[in-house]
């Protein structure tokens, strides 16, 4: 499976008047956890630019299930079930205390340094092919 991992601990800063995470702050753990996946399977994002690609969202998903409060320890796990063409989708759990608090996903384009969709490059494919499953 691919996959990755991010834990954050809540900070105060990140909680809205109500005492909960203010919705659009899941997006940027969102993203520690697809750089764990990326890294994990031996590529590199800065790479990926060095060579005229970039990957920017396209799409972004999320279902908001429970809360998540300051001091609360979240762990956000991202996945990629299929092997990425053009477009690759990746899916997101984040939890805390035993609870399953959102769920999401974001899509991406793989662009050129002119922002025409191209496929993605050949190592990227090659190390995310045949490692799929159930997320």
């Amino acid at each position: 499976m691919v996959s990755g991992t991010a834990n954050v601990k809540v900070r105060f800063a990140e909680t809205d008047a109500m005492g909960v995470v203010y919705h659009a702050n899941y997006l940027p753990w969102f993203e520690c956890a697809r750089l764990d996946l990326i890294e994990g399977v031996g590529l590199s994002y800065e790479r990926l630019i060095e060579e005229g690609f970039h990957l920017p969202v396209v799409e972004v998903h999320v279902e908001y299930k429970h809360p998540a409060r300051f001091g609360d320890e979240v762990e956000i796990r991202a996945c990629i079930k299929s092997k990425p063409s053009v477009k690759m989708k990746v899916e997101y759990e984040a939890r805390a205390n035993g609870k399953l608090l959102v769920t999401g996903y974001t899509t991406h384009v793989f662009v050129n340094l002119h922002g025409a969709p191209v496929k993605p490059p050949r190592e990227w494919t090659e190390k995310l092919s045949g490692k799929f499953a159930k997320c």
